[in-house]
């Protein structure tokens, strides 16, 4: 006959076992790779870059800024993901929408590119740093419907690159090297190097990937980003040479800047039309409020100057009073 306490204590099952023996494992070997005596990958050890884009500040779709219905004048900094696809529903003249989408997609991405070692895609030569900004440069195509004529939309093109990123975890965090220790202490292959995803490997890597992303977020510095698109009128629900109409450039280049783990500083410049005489420079300053579920960005008014003129007038006038800037929230992620 079994005592009260030999019936209270049970031998686990096979299978609670092996998971509280893997649960352990990867706590010690989390714990080891936290420590500065932590193993680290050789900087010539080959990496898939695409497995440590941070699912976090998800810039204003390239072709959206052409077509000047991104939402925020102010746009963020922040790096390109390597695929995006954006979606816009915005009121319109009377009881009618317009619905718009657009795509950012890297070439470097499309066409297979991602593998690379530390050492190079850390490097600070000419040669490394163009490699780089290649790397983060999209191609963006969008169109939104136009309800002011039956059948017509408005259709955009858009080159956007990044050229200055503090934020890039490969290139300032020992993100690639965490991974690869944890992996390693747990005895985990996360080959081929072709695979450009961790999530099947059965190794719960979000508490690495969360510290690296608060720690990214909040490094100072000043992202750099520009980009260029055409923007026009497509009549008659056709897109051929004739249906074209009313193009216009933009040109914009846009500075992000962390102050710390809550606030980033944003300025934006656009150049429209640039080479025409109805060109102009619009110039707006914005801040950016940080948060786990979703981004708050409030921006000033934009004001706006002819293309020639140095000095910056207000596109419409600001009262004294009552003019602080309308919040617009964004998510955070996509």
């Amino acid at each position: 006959m079994r005592t009260a306490r030999e019936s209270r204590v049970r031998p686990l099952s096979g299978e609670a076992s092996r998971w509280w023996r893997r649960s352990l494992r990867a706590s010690v070997a989390l714990a080891s790779v936290a420590t500065p005596l932590a193993a680290q990958a050789p900087d010539s050890a080959r990496v898939n870059i695409y497995r440590y884009v941070l699912d976090v500040d998800p810039p204003d779709a390239a072709a959206f800024v052409a077509l000047d219905v991104s939402g925020p004048k102010v746009l963020r900094g922040s790096a390109p993901k390597p695929f995006m696809a954006s979606v816009t529903v915005r009121p319109a003249t009377g009881q009618s929408t317009a619905v718009g989408g657009a795509l950012d997609l890297s070439p470097y991405y499309l066409f297979g590119g991602g593998l690379r070692t530390l050492r190079s895609y850390r490097a600070n030569s000419v040669a490394g740093r163009l490699l780089r900004v290649l790397t983060k440069t999209v191609v963006s195509v969008g169109a939104i419907t136009d309800p002011s004529e039956p059948d017509g939309w408005r259709a955009g093109f858009a080159l956007r690159t990044t050229f200055h990123d503090p934020h890039d975890p490969v290139l300032n965090s020992r993100l690639p090297e965490t991974v690869d220790s944890l992996l390693d202490a747990l005895g985990v292959e996360a080959e081929p190097l072709a695979r450009e995803s961790l999530a099947d490997l059965g190794v719960d890597l979000a508490p690495v990937f969360a510290r690296y992303r608060r720690q990214m977020r909040a490094r100072g510095d000043v992202q750099v980003t520009a980009g260029w698109g055409l923007a026009g009128r497509v009549a008659g629900g056709a897109l051929d040479a004739d249906s074209l109409e009313g193009f216009r450039s933009t040109l914009w280049i846009t500075g992000q800047h962390a102050t710390g783990d809550r606030y980033d500083v944003l300025l934006t410049a656009a150049l429209r039309n640039a080479f025409r005489s109805d060109g102009a420079l619009r110039v707006g300053a914005g801040v950016q409020r940080k948060s786990e579920p979703a981004d708050l960005r409030s921006s000033s008014p934009t004001t706006t100057a002819p293309a020639g003129c140095c000095q910056v007038a207000p596109s419409r006038s600001i009262p004294a009073t009552g003019c602080w800037p309308r919040p617009r929230w964004v998510p955070s992620r996509r």
